[in-house]
């Protein structure tokens, strides 16, 4: 079995500078046992070589006394710790990139990118498509590395500073497009609505991961058992980054590792997942660090996950210039250090799966995920995250015979053999619950014109655009299905929506108020009112579906209005009538995880009480949280990791029930079987 098999590992990327070959590498290494680390991310080649290299175009870093990867590999082995190699192809030094313009990416303008001396390379260029390939048999043969990873391993339209450059148009990458696609042309800018760019962006994401599995055949034939760390699907461990960037819309996602380790957890079985808490700020801030509340957040998150620890700084950890967080930090190392039994080969108990929409991620419908996503969080439902690449594999059916409701977030691009599988999987008795303009699109994005799903109970639709002043009208006869809308009778809607021809069998629910008067406030009262449906349920086969034709969480993810979140969950629970198998009586601050060890059931809190608009506090301490959960038998003993021992049960037909009196950052529960 592969190292990084089996148990969570606790990794630090250092991304050292030119100037740290020069640094004492025993002090080096100190530094990385102060954090209790198992594992060292370490750049080895690609835009510098920190290593003798013979390769004419590799350059060498001119700090470079004598073998220092070499040196740092011997101590990382010595202390039994692991090394992954970073290499980055998408900058090269001018001294290598100027003699060699068929290699590089060309702007709309046709210009290079020279950025601080070094270029801008082009995914279908030479160097990545070749000469990479020399650079890394070239390490592979020399170094007995456990683990390699690739760094912007993407096309490359932005450099440091944010300056957008717009797409690619070398002549490689003109020949390829066409070759693929038997477009003349190449798009200019990512626009969504050009079918054009809708075909380049297929085209994108099957050139890279063509490049990925060259590059990984290439090392794996001279070292076959080594770990490939990437975030593509074809790695050993899938890592990803929990990042702050400060161009990016505010306040900070919170839910960021969940959604990170979730994915990869409940998409790929058997991978590794390693999530990054970067330390700085952003690109221009790199010697800065962001709160150490965040930080602390961020790894709570993988932790309680099930990912991987894995912390990331610029330089070394000993010439730090804010070094405020280090004391969370090492807690948390340590803490999975002396406790990582039970993080390992954790198996999820939620009964809902909650499908990223990636593929149509150029219609911002990872907004609508993320709404969804913190409605669920802060009613404490249970949910496995599951990329939508998935959905047209072999193993769906399998995948999805684990949940009993299955919910698409605005999943508009849909191939015919996803939309089968969903259909399957409601024929067979699963609930769903889909929202905005799911499967109105084919697998690249281009918009059919109905809706594909037939277990949905609509297929025909206008299109209502956005305009000020609508509303949905919760009637008299909704409220004898939907619950805890007695105070409540409209909510607003400030976004498109689909006007569907329902079904024969289906019901709707709501009704439309297509815009009314809002000033001057004389004249706000409400004129019309349609019986156009905001939600939508049919019964199909053995199974039964809810629809919410408009971007419900996407309302939710702008500004939190209160309806949106009760009708959502009003869906789930009183159209659909899911019941999950944790109950929680905890404030909504509180994020919940429910996982099956080795004779173990774990139920892990994480506190998110710290964030106050776009600042991240130490959480407030939440007391008396209620938990409920279904077992197979009487427990041994229940009892918490972090602080409090021994906690009292009551156990009562399946069902077992305590109460956790004090939360601070986060605390894991054991249930022992």
């Amino acid at each position: 079995m592969g190292w990084w098999k089996g148990k969570p590992m606790r990794l630090i990327q250092t991304n050292l500078r030119e100037i740290d070959t020069m640094l004492d590498v025993d002090e080096y290494m100190r530094s990385l046992e102060e954090f209790s680390a198992n594992v060292l991310l370490f750049n080895v080649g690609g835009i510098v070589a920190n290593y003798p290299s013979k390769l004419e175009f590799h350059y060498v870093n001119p700090n470079l006394k004598d073998d220092f990867t070499g040196k740092v590999i011997e101590r990382v082995h010595e202390r039994g710790m692991k090394l992954i190699a970073r290499f980055d192809f998408s900058r090269l030094n001018e001294a290598c990139a100027l003699p060699n313009p068929d290699w590089l990416y060309r702007s709309v303008d046709g210009e290079i990118v020279n950025y601080n001396g070094q270029v801008h390379t082009c995914v279908n260029g030479y160097y990545q498509q070749e000469y990479s390939l020399q650079i890394l048999r070239e390490v592979a043969e020399r170094y007995p590395i456990d683990g390699i990873f690739f760094n912007m391993h993407r096309y490359v339209t932005q450099d440091y500073s944010y300056n957008y450059y717009g797409i690619c148009q070398c002549g490689n990458c003109q020949m390829r497009f066409f070759e693929y696609t038997g477009q003349e042309r190449l798009p200019l800018k990512e626009d969504p609505n050009d079918p054009v760019f809708r075909d380049y962006d297929k085209f994108r994401t099957e050139t890279i991961r063509e490049l990925f599995l060259k590059r990984i055949k290439v090392v794996k034939s001279i070292i076959p058992h080594i770990a490939v760390c990437n975030s593509h699907s074809g790695a050993d461990i899938f890592r990803k980054e929990s990042n702050t960037g400060i161009n990016r819309p505010l306040p900070e996602w919170n839910y960021s590792a969940t959604e990170n380790v979730r994915t990869v957890l409940g998409t790929w079985d058997g991978l590794a997942v390693s999530n990054s808490a970067v330390h700085f700020v952003d690109y221009a801030m790199r010697h800065t660090a962001v709160s150490p509340h965040l930080t602390g957040l961020r790894l709570a998150q993988d932790l309680v996950n099930g990912g991987w620890l894995d912390y990331f700084v610029i330089g070394t950890l000993v010439n730090q210039d804010d070094r405020l967080c280090f004391d969370l930090v090492k807690d948390i190392f340590r803490f999975h250090q002396d406790h990582e039994e039970y993080y390992a080969n954790l198996k999820s108990l939620a009964e809902v799966c909650l499908v990223v929409p990636e593929s149509s991620s150029i219609y911002g419908s990872k907004n609508e995920l993320k709404g969804i996503m913190r409605i669920l969080a802060e009613n404490h439902v249970q949910y496995d995250l599951l990329h939508d690449s998935m959905l047209q594999s072999p193993q769906i059916d399998e995948k999805l015979r684990r949940y009993k409701l299955l919910i698409l977030a605005d999943q508009r691009s849909m191939s015919d053999d996803a939309v089968q599988a969903v259909d399957r999987f409601v024929q067979e008795g699963g609930k769903l619950l889909a929202t905005g303009f799911t499967s109105t699109c084919d697998r690249k994005g281009h918009p059919m014109g109905s809706i594909r799903l037939q277990s949905i109970g609509a297929k025909e639709f206008v299109l209502k655009p956005q305009v000020q002043g609508a509303y949905f009208r919760i009637r008299e006869a909704d409220k004898a299905t939907l619950q805890h809308f007695e105070p409540i009778d409209l909510v607003y809607l400030y976004g498109e929506a689909l006007e569907c021809k329902l079904e024969e069998g289906a019901s709707g629910y709501l009704g439309l108020i297509p815009s009314c008067m809002f000033g001057p406030p004389e004249k706000c009262y409400i004129t019309e009112e349609t019986d156009t449906a905001g939600l939508i349920y049919k019964r199909y086969g053995r199974g039964e579906s809810a629809y919410i034709p408009w971007g419900i969480g996407a309302h939710y993810e702008k500004l939190s209005n209160h309806g949106h979140a009760r009708l959502l969950m009003s869906a789930i629970r009183d159209v659909l009538g899911h019941r999950d198998p944790l109950q929680v009586n905890a404030s909504p601050l509180v994020e919940v995880t429910f996982h099956k060890g080795v004779s173990r059931h774990l139920v892990s809190a994480v506190n998110v009480s710290g964030q106050l608009g776009t600042a991240f506090h130490a959480p407030i301490p939440i007391r008396d949280l209620h938990f409920t959960l279904r077992v197979d038998s009487e427990p041994s003993c229940v009892y918490a990791l972090r602080r409090f021992g021994d906690i009292p049960f009551v156990y009562n037909e399946g069902q077992v029930s305590f109460c956790l009196n004090e939360l601070d950052l986060f605390e894991t529960i054991v249930i022992e079987d």
